[in-house]
């Protein structure tokens, strides 16, 4: 099955500026939709996926390794996510004094809801997910490390930073068009991740050869 690759559509794009009377599109937005069965692929090629843990509580490594039954909605993203996590600890003070109790490898599955929030100023994307349906496994019977994961993941605002998208260059007859672009927003509708960008685009004549 034919899969659309960055290249085709950086081709597609700059083949619509290039065109006579389309340089005036510089000033309009590109809607760039991904399906969510391309998005559930790309993920899939990432894993696993490390997750931050900063925090005073909790410590250790924990990653994503499954994310099933995404769906794109309306309102954001729905999935099916396993978790596994390694040499994690627990913190806790008494008396002024911390202690670290540790627990061990622990395994996760739940069910995610996860909102969208898009920063085009920093080119932060936040996902914020709401944990519900939650199945534990852990080889230890410190139980407490499956609700204090929970409350460290539920609600709370994981930062993604976008990576600038690499311009589109043409030679044409005496001069290069450059076109720069931004991601001005993201969005979801229903089974649609959608992106809007912003193109710059930049015209550099071409420095005539001197005949010797």
């Amino acid at each position: 099955m034919f899969r659309p690759s960055t290249w085709i559509i950086s081709t597609l794009l700059l083949l619509s500026f290039l065109l006579p009377g389309q340089l005036r599109a510089a000033g309009k937005m590109i809607t760039l939709t991904v399906p969510d069965s391309v998005l559930s692929q790309a993920l899939d090629k990432s894993l696993p996926i490390a997750i931050d843990t900063s925090s005073s509580t909790l410590s250790g490594a924990i990653t994503i390794i499954r994310i099933s039954n995404l769906q794109i909605q309306d309102k954001g993203v729905s999935c099916r996510i396993a978790l596994k996590g390694d040499d994690m600890q627990l913190s806790t003070e008494i008396s002024g004094h911390t202690i670290k109790l540790k627990v061990g490898s622990v395994q996760l599955e739940l069910q995610c809801n996860a909102a969208l929030r898009f920063d085009p100023a920093k080119q932060i994307l936040y996902i914020k997910p709401v944990i519900s349906d939650l199945q534990a496994s852990s080889t230890t019977a410190q139980g407490d490390i499956d609700a204090i994961l929970m409350a460290y993941l539920n609600n709370r605002e994981f930062p993604v930073k976008m990576q600038q998208l690499e311009p589109l260059i043409a030679e044409t007859s005496g001069k290069t068009i450059t076109i720069n672009m931004n991601i001005a927003g993201i969005n979801t509708r229903q089974g649609i991740l959608q992106f809007d960008i912003l193109p710059n685009i930049q015209s550099t004549n071409h420095t005539a050869k001197k005949k010797t």
